[in-house]
């Protein structure tokens, strides 16, 4: 294409579908509509659908593929995140959610059938409309005021049992394609399903999250952490493609089950989040529209049918599940109706399998995108969204405060938690478990800083060596140490960076004056909070 080799038009390619895609979702953000509805329509108008100036090609398309596997594994690990396991697992939650998504998907694939004359073609238009996103329902939760609340979490938890039905639907649907139907094939491919995601949860965990427990408490670089966790998402997705699952639906999984021990690591919450919504999420969003066909009038008309499809059924079952759940019916019906997440990734993942063409695919998603757009404005209708004003004031009022605040101030405001080498080792274990810190700084009898002493390699000492061991005798790493006249903005970007269990101060002599945890940071910023 232009005379240009496809692994260097790739580079440009790349270059203009992310500007373009953050500028159609500030686009839209600035006048109140779904931000990556711009990303996907500038994805079309610069696309075969409208101009033809970019094209999907090899390079472009392995982008969007691994961006699918990104996007899927934030979303269960960062959407799902206030989601307790237990409420996963309620009977009664599943039977609802199930039904909700049951319903819609079966009268869609009956007018689709009639539509496109094709039982796996229905499947897939009735599977994508009837089932509802948690991502951006998470969004409009949030700008309505209702995340905290009863009827907010009730939604959540329908909308997240109903896109994990529709995933492990869309699993069995495309095992199943291309195969004779047969008791025997349903029978077989529902028990492999089964078995899959079985094994997914025991290794992800019981081995995978302890993998990850270990060395979190034993390597410093939070790099270390995200890199094992993205190289899993990948070597079992690939082990999940080989047996017939799909390795995007094995990320999800993934995501779900790990994702306490994410949220639980701020940091490397942060960081993933930044390279899946600050690169792959926009990628994939501007790439859907790039599998367009070219945009004609009868094209427009079935994704209308489609979209009139999804409007009429998706709302429906939301309304009787209202019923049931005792969330007000039209915050219900149009809550558990949300679109332009999973569903999207889902039919990028029909066409790259080969059950649908690039023509019903531009269809299908003309139709969620209009539901995209169009239920998140029926919702607000009764909920309408909270204003948000924007001020700097607290960060400010914190920048002021802790300007001339230095580390010795925090210090001597709580207890050291330090030990003397001379010390037995049960001793400086009390100390963290009393304090609740990670780790305790070792000294010497001349007050000098020698390292840090942590709770996790104590833990793996056993009791006989707890009581018996000196502190010098244990596993002794280096300690961030800082010079007494440090700012206390600086501590908080020590924190932000570094994540140490603890951070010692010491004097211009070097000698030891005291020690510093992150709480006690957030203990200051709480004081000058309720002071103001």
């Amino acid at each position: 294409m232009y005379g240009i080799s496809d692994s260097l038009l790739a580079l440009l390619f790349l270059g203009v579908l992310l500007i373009l895609s953050k500028f159609g979702q500030e686009m839209f953000e600035r006048i109140k509509l779904v931000p990556y509805v711009g990303a996907i329509i500038f994805g079309i108008i610069i696309g075969p659908g409208v101009l033809g100036l970019v094209k999907v090609i090899p390079n472009i398309s392995l982008f969007i593929s691994i961006g699918i596997n990104f996007l899927l594994f934030a979303g269960g690990a960062l959407e799902f995140k206030n989601v307790e396991t237990k409420d996963l697992l309620n009977g009664k939650n599943i039977f609802i959610g199930v039904s909700e998504f049951i319903l819609p998907f079966t009268f869609i694939s009956i007018i689709m059938y009639y539509i496109f004359h094709s039982f796996l073609l229905a499947a897939i238009a009735g599977l994508i409309a009837g089932m509802s996103s948690a991502g951006p329902l998470t969004r409009l939760l949030s700008d309505t005021g209702l995340n905290k609340t009863d009827e907010g979490n009730k939604i959540f938890q329908q909308v997240v049992t109903m896109e994990i039905s529709a995933v492990i639907l869309f699993s069995f649907i495309s095992d199943l394609h291309g195969k004779t139907i047969t008791f025997f094939n349903i029978f077989r491919i529902a028990i492999e399903l089964f078995l899959a995601i079985f094994l997914i949860i025991l290794f992800s965990k019981y081995v995978l999250t302890k993998m990850l427990y270990k060395i979190d408490s034993s390597y410093r670089v939070h790099e270390t952490v995200i890199a094992v966790i993205i190289s899993f998402v990948f070597i079992l997705g690939f082990v999940g493609q080989l047996y017939g699952f799909n390795s995007a639906i094995v990320a999800l999984f993934i995501g779900i089950l790990l994702r306490d021990f994410i949220n639980e690591r701020p940091i490397v919450a942060e960081k993933v989040s930044t390279i899946t919504y600050g690169f792959f999420e926009p990628l994939f969003f501007v790439g859907l529209g790039l599998y367009f066909v070219k945009i004609t009038i009868p094209l427009i008309l079935l994704g209308l049918v489609i979209f009139i499809a999804g409007l009429a059924f998706k709302p429906l079952s939301g309304l009787i599940a209202s019923k049931f759940t005792g969330v007000s019916a039209w915050k219900n019906s149009f809550g558990t109706s949300v679109h332009g997440g999973v569903d999207s990734a889902l039919l990028v993942l029909a066409l790259s399998l080969g059950l649908l063409d690039r023509y019903n695919y531009s269809a299908i998603m003309i139709g969620i995108t209009l539901l995209t757009l169009v239920i998140p404005f029926l919702f607000t209708l009764r909920a309408p969204l909270v204003p948000i004003k924007k001020s700097n004031y607290i960060w400010e009022m914190m920048n002021l405060e802790f300007k001339n605040l230095k580390a010795c101030d925090i210090a001597g405001t709580f207890q050291s938690v330090s030990v003397n080498k001379n010390n037995p080792i049960s001793l400086a274990f009390k100390m963290c478990t009393d304090l609740n810190s990670r780790a305790v700084i070792v000294i010497n009898t001349r007050s000098k800083v020698l390292g840090q002493l942590r709770l996790s390699d104590m833990v793996t000492l056993g009791e006989d060596k707890l009581k018996t061991l000196q502190v010098s005798q244990g596993d002794i790493v280096p300690a961030l140490k800082v010079k007494c006249d440090s700012p206390a903005t600086e501590l908080i970007k020590l924190f932000r960076e570094y994540d140490p269990p603890i951070v010692a101060v010491v004097d211009q002599n070097g000698r030891f004056i005291g020690t510093i945890l992150e709480r006690e940071i957030l203990k200051h910023i709480s004081t000058i909070l309720e002071e103001k």
